[in-house]
């Protein structure tokens, strides 16, 4: 009996010492903003510690309780903010508005915006105690969002980490520049158009005009508040664009299907539909209002983050259109019931989004085409109403409809009859299921899932120890030797030089031929 214990004891001891050989420390730093940029990263963070890391993740207190509810399987670090996530916040909510005046208002709101981001991360690297305890932790990497605010790189170079940048993309193009990745305006959109690959000559102007443009006045504000942080923390001598450059891995929530092809660098990864899974069962209550649509099914409605922002005018629009419709409604709605609410729509402050995409009877999806939403259904295959509202929803709207996955509509000018027919068309139509059939299927077959790969980068990343011979040299070279203006200076000097020299012997030969022909003819 005594030996069995002793046998059943080494074999507890076995399996955790081989448990914890793969367990390691992993920092994850969030942006201040909450909705689709946090998801993302905690689904990450929760997909390494089911790998069996011990993952941490550094958020304000006013946020840590509701944080550690929704993940619990997570550690969390917190630190004293003065209120400046809930500002940005805030701030965050004015954008879509500011996106409806002018590019004034849009920068005016951006500039406030950056101001609190900087002060978050100011107040988070300035918490001596905080760390104190990280840099004690020994963390093997630290992942991050770098949009806008390089909060996470700056806290890896801190602690002297290696880093693996998580995001969607970013306007200012520091990413471009930090990568050394050109991004030809001839056929690769601007984040923040609404164009595909596909242009005119007018929206080629367009283009070059906003990918030259935007990026130099985002660049201007992004560097001037990121460069103070970078000096205050990490030396005077480094900059914003140096600290970028040491990032290991940029794993880019995009695919070719969507986001169309474009150059990239061995350490720059497609994660696109990162958060799609198969779905799982629905509530009691929620299975049985899917059941009773019957063979029309269910309309799926959901602006994510951004349900906030949709005004009592427009949700009355968009009940009335609801109502006429035979199929059920499922719609995410966080205001006051709209009067003109069907009996046909069931309102719901949180929906699971994935999981009703996933439902047989989910029919079709409309949404504000964040990339989230987007990519879950395209995973499950459902086409989508597009009602974009700013940032990178229109250029995401406009690439669904160029696949056949949808249609769009203005958000801002939609009636209810244009909103009833834009669904119609998507339910009746029957190149719309098929072609979101067919993509689907493209999208999933893969040796990875985005979630795998994306783990496997970061783990490669860990065991390594960094990946510095994936970065491109392109990043440390001066702008006149990236552009090759040193080479073309000599060419052009060489050349220079062999003409003058031509032009100089030519007077010098005809002189020997014309003396050599005179004599000849004396001679004669």
């Amino acid at each position: 009996m005594e030996i069995r214990s002793q046998n059943v004891l080494l074999c507890v001891m076995i399996i955790l010492t081989v448990h914890g050989i793969g367990a390691e420390k992993v920092l994850v730093v969030p942006l201040a903003v909450a909705g689709s940029h946090w998801f993302p990263l905690a689904s990450v963070g929760q997909a390494l510690a089911g790998r069996g890391h011990d993952v941490t993740v550094v958020v304000s207190q006013d946020i840590v309780d509701k944080r550690r509810a929704e993940r619990p399987e997570l550690r969390f670090e917190s630190f004293f903010d003065q209120g400046s996530r809930a500002g940005l916040e805030a701030n965050t909510g004015r954008m879509s508005d500011a996106f409806n005046k002018s590019v004034f208002h849009v920068l005016q709101q951006f500039h406030v915006g950056m101001n609190l981001m900087a002060e978050h991360c100011d107040l988070l690297l300035a918490d001596a105690d905080l760390m104190g305890r990280l840099k004690q932790a020994r963390f093997q990497v630290v992942v991050s969002e770098p949009f806008f605010c390089q909060c996470g790189a700056i806290v890896a170079a801190y602690l002297g980490v290696p880093h693996v940048a998580l995001l969607r993309g970013d306007p200012s193009g520091l990413d471009s520049l930090a990568t050394g990745v050109p991004r030809p305006p001839s056929y690769v959109p601007f984040l923040l158009s609404s164009f595909t690959d596909r242009m005119t000559f007018s929206q080629r102007v367009q283009n070059v005009i906003m990918s030259c443009a935007v990026p130099v006045v985002f660049q201007w504000i992004v560097g001037r508040i990121n460069n103070d942080l970078e000096k205050k923390y990490l030396g005077k001598e480094e900059t914003l664009l140096g600290v970028l450059a040491k990032t290991d891995v940029w794993l880019y929530r995009t695919d070719i299907l969507l986001d169309l092809p474009n150059p990239r660098m061995p350490n720059m990864v497609d994660v696109g539909g990162i958060n799609s899974q198969a779905a799982n069962s629905l509530t009691e209550d929620l299975e049985l209002f899917m059941q009773s649509s019957g063979s029309a099914g269910v309309v799926v409605v959901s602006f994510g983050s951004q349900v906030k922002t949709i005004n009592p005018e427009r949700a009355e629009v968009m009940a009335a259109a609801f109502s006429q419709l035979r199929q059920k409604v499922v719609w995410r709605y966080a205001g006051e019931k709209p009067a003109g609410l069907g009996n046909n729509t069931k309102l719901m402050s949180w929906l699971p989004q994935n999981d009703l995409l996933g439902h047989p009877k989910s029919k079709a999806f409309v949404t504000h085409t964040g990339s989230n939403g987007m990519y879950e259904a395209l995973y499950h295959g459902v086409p989508m109403v597009c009602l974009p509202l700013f940032g990178d929803q229109p250029g995401n709207a406009a690439r669904v409809v160029s696949r056949g996955l949808g249609v769009r509509l203005d958000f801002n000018t939609f009636t209810t009859e244009t909103l009833y027919q834009a669904i119609t068309q998507v339910l009746t139509d029957k190149s719309y299921r098929e072609t979101a059939a067919r993509l689907s299927r493209l999208h999933r077959d893969q040796p990875q899932s985005p979630m795998e790969r994306a783990v496997w980068w970061i783990e490669h990343v860990i065991k390594q120890g960094g990946l510095p011979h994936l970065r491109a040299r392109a990043v440390e070279l001066p702008w006149y030797q990236y552009y090759l203006l040193d080479v073309a200076a000599f060419l052009l000097a060489v050349c220079s030089a062999l003409l003058v020299l031509i032009w100089c012997s030519c007077p010098l030969v005809c002189r020997k031929i014309c003396r050599k022909s005179g004599g000849k003819l004396k001679s004669q």
